[in-house]
């Protein structure tokens, strides 16, 4: 990571971050019901996304001007930051460059007021559900998507007051004191 750099864009290079959207998740089975439910999408929601949407963070982590890293955010509702999509070239992986990559959406969502950084994930997808554990976020659900299969959500709680509550929620029950009649 120390020969990289990170920088907040507005859209990410072409062709460049479809290369490497490729790259980053060539370790996924390609799937042709995959494609087709895409393509469904697209046709009953024609149209692009919108790609300036209000609130949209786009940063990506570069070598020499190459991009090996992105991650895009989204605000979910008033309070939330949804981490949509993240990736790293497999070539730079296991470098700190995701960890940076998220520490940066918490300062950006810290500095924003939000209440909370959520995201999901492919079950198995360890690499990343670790690097997020180790990043303070705890696992907040789990769901089943038709489409990626089962998903694990986590959340990264922004502010001190309610990862206190978080702590003191999720802590075991103490066991009641025995009492001698």
């Amino acid at each position: 990571m120390n020969n990289s750099t990170f920088r907040v864009v507005d859209q990410f290079p072409e062709p460049a971050f479809s290369a490497l959207t490729e790259e980053a998740f060539s370790d996924y089975e390609a799937s042709e019901l995959l494609t087709d439910v895409a393509n469904e999408e697209a046709a009953t929601r024609p149209g692009t996304p919108n790609t300036t949407e209000q609130g949209v963070l786009r940063i990506g982590a570069f070598r020499r001007d190459v991009l090996v890293g992105w991650t895009f955010a989204r605000p979910e509702g008033a309070s939330h930051l949804y981490m949509i999509d993240s990736g790293v070239t497999p070539a730079a992986r296991r470098q700190g460059i995701y960890s940076e990559l998220v520490r940066l959406v918490l300062e950006h969502a810290k500095s924003r007021g939000y209440v909370a950084v959520l995201s999901r994930h492919a079950a198995n997808n360890n690499a990343v559900i670790i690097a997020k554990l180790k990043l303070g976020f705890f696992v907040s659900g789990f769901e089943y998507s038709e489409v990626y299969g089962p998903l694990v959500r986590l959340t990264f709680l922004v502010r001190e007051l309610r990862r206190t509550l978080y702590r003191t929620r999720s802590s075991p029950i103490r066991r009641a004191m025995r009492r001698d009649a």
